[in-house]
């Protein structure tokens, strides 16, 4: 079974969009941790036919905890509140793939991304050293759950890159991943934490990759070329360019 999970905090339509895109299955299974106070998110709970917590956390790495925790999937999918699942065949596919390769990990895929700037990217992921930031999209990663025994749950003093962490630490251990490359699989929204906090996330994996000891040199190069285009871009938008940036980044993105 494949456990998606969904992180929710204060934001009940986005909440049922997503849940609204998870296929009624008997392999999949849906959990939802409520961190807000919104009524309507707890009322809608309350007749939930899935698993859920509404409590008070301490940040969105200790909500995916207590996911992990409510979890009984062999395979956990973070799908968080405003994301949407755009192929339901991506689940048994990637099930099979899981359930028949037991040197698989985690099986990833690419996502079509809703840019602040008005338009739909599609984006691959782009399987780079980890300098560079993700090199897979955490939406579609469906990853054994018993990875968490092995290597620990994510680090709840992260606020920001705590995918990122894992990932890293994942890497080191030399866990594998398979790609599906068969159009894109989730819808992510590009409102949340990671986008508008991006600065502080870049920050964040800087320690991270420190305190890893993994900024060997290829890691660092990717490093100091992310930072390069992460402020190459903050200039176009800070001088009023952000048409050519969106330009751009279609240009960059198209399937």
């Amino acid at each position: 079974m494949i456990s998606i999970v969904t992180v929710t905090y204060n934001n009940f339509n986005e909440l049922i969009e997503t849940l609204n895109s998870i296929p009624e299955s008997d392999i999949v299974e849906s959990v939802v941790i409520n961190g807000g106070d919104c009524k309507k998110t707890k009322d809608f709970l309350e007749n939930y036919p899935g698993k859920s917590i509404s409590e008070k956390d301490d940040g969105i790495a200790d909500a995916f905890n207590k996911s992990i925790k409510l979890s009984s999937g062999d395979y956990i999918m973070f799908l968080n509140s405003g994301d949407i699942l755009l192929s339901a065949d991506y689940l048994q596919k990637a099930k099979s793939i899981l359930d028949n390769n037991q040197d698989i990990s985690f099986v990833h895929s690419n996502i079509v991304f809703s840019d602040q700037l008005g338009v739909d990217l599609y984006m691959k992921p782009q399987m780079k050293n980890v300098g560079f930031g993700m090199p897979y999209h955490h939406q579609t990663m469906i990853v054994r759950k018993k990875i968490f025994d092995e290597i620990g749950m994510f680090k709840t003093e992260l606020k920001y890159a705590m995918d990122f962490d894992l990932v890293v630490r994942m890497e080191k251990k030399g866990y594998k991943g398979f790609y599906i490359d068969e159009g894109a699989t989730v819808k992510m929204d590009g409102k949340g934490i990671s986008v508008s906090e991006e600065s502080n996330s870049i920050r964040e994996c800087f320690k991270i990759l420190r305190s890893e000891n993994y900024f060997n040199i290829s890691n660092t190069i990717g490093y100091i070329i992310r930072i390069s285009l992460f402020s190459a871009r903050k200039l176009l938008e800070l001088t009023g360019s952000k048409i050519l940036l969106k330009k751009l980044k279609q240009i960059k993105h198209t399937t």
